[in-house]
């Protein structure tokens, strides 16, 4: 009898262990590892973190989200930088200024990447960019489609000395080119172009003839607290997992990903941003936006550069004090697995 009780108890013990060892990361921790989370709650290109959050993915993989609402990228890299969150998402040049000063900030995972546009007034003899000499731009001082725009037109040798450029609120962008006349062109990103096209703009002819209209650039990245990242490798990594979770449904279930997306987006706005799960399915399967998790760091480097160039940081970056990339392995492959390209 005994003999039976003891190897009732091994086989117990022997199942239980297995059962310990073959955990997922959210059931080997009791306790979950609270993750502070700066966001803007309005943007189409924060999907990842939203569904992550309301897929249920972050408590999956042991982690407690606290998703900290904030207005723009510059509050993101303040909050990261003063240790008030732990991960963020924003456009990268919010955070360049701080990381020339050393701030312990750096970028790990890719989130979304769109075009950059130029729009022009019908029936102005506008069409290609040295028709651009002498006129007026409007564009966001330093911002991803500034250095664009500059970007591209050192590529075909364009002088942007003969050029002016005026930085204009964006409620106040359809008057400024269509009704006022202030401005000749306007560098937008896709959020902009269908209240433009509205309003009877019409893309550069040129732009769309090179296929600068298809390229895309980085529009929002993850960025992590270095010290957090240092002393919470497992939960940083594990929060990577759940944005991969969160990519996989995006792309297996957009309606799915959409319909989260939108409410998260309405209830957040307090009811004043309502968005078509529909349409924001369209603009994905169309690439205006393109949901990723990895993307070649290089394309940020070369912006990064351009902004060394026009003075709007005063030294270099290194790659090492703009990415941690010790999760880059990780991300190469869920990409390719997800998406089915590496880069």
């Amino acid at each position: 009898m005994k003999k039976i009780y003891l190897v009732i108890g091994l086989a117990i013990l022997i199942i239980g262990g297995c059962l310990i060892f073959t955990r997922t990361p959210k059931e080997a921790d009791s306790d979950p590892i609270s993750v502070r989370i700066g966001y803007n709650t309005e943007s189409l290109t924060n999907v990842s973190i939203i569904i992550a959050y309301e897929g249920g993915y972050f408590q999956k993989y042991g982690l407690s989200p606290q998703m900290i609402p904030l207005k723009s990228g510059r509050e993101v890299m303040q909050a990261l930088a003063a240790g008030q969150v732990d991960i963020g998402i924003g456009g990268f040049p919010n955070f360049m200024q701080a990381m020339v000063k050393n701030a312990p900030l750096r970028f790990i995972a890719a989130s979304a990447s769109s075009p950059s546009y130029v729009f022009v007034r019908p029936n102005e003899d506008l069409n290609k960019l040295t028709d651009l000499y002498g006129k007026i731009i409007s564009v966001s001082t330093s911002g991803v489609n500034d250095l664009v725009f500059r970007t591209v037109m050192d590529k075909e040798k364009i002088d942007t000395e003969k050029m002016e450029f005026a930085d204009i609120e964006r409620s106040y962008l359809i008057a400024a080119l269509m009704n006022k006349k202030a401005v000749d062109a306007t560098v937008v990103s896709e959020q902009d172009t269908d209240m433009l096209l509205k309003a009877g703009a019409i893309l550069l002819p040129e732009w769309v003839e090179k296929g600068y209209d298809q390229e895309t650039v980085p529009r929002n990245s993850i960025i992590a607290n270095s010290e957090f990242l240092n002393q919470q490798e497992t939960a940083a990594e594990n929060f990577l997992n759940a944005l991969i979770d969160a990519h996989r449904l995006i792309k297996e279930e957009p309606e799915e990903a959409a319909r989260l997306l939108a409410e998260h987006i309405e209830a957040g706005s307090g009811g004043a941003i309502v968005h078509v799960p529909a349409n924001i399915v369209k603009q994905w399967e169309d690439g205006k936006i393109i949901n990723m998790i990895w993307q070649n760091p290089e394309v940020t480097m070369k912006l990064v550069r351009k902004a060394k160039e026009i003075g709007v940081i005063d030294r270099e970056l290194s790659l090492e004090e703009v990415f941690d990339l010790r999760f880059a392995d990780k991300l190469k492959a869920a990409q390719a697995e997800i998406y089915g390209i590496a880069d």
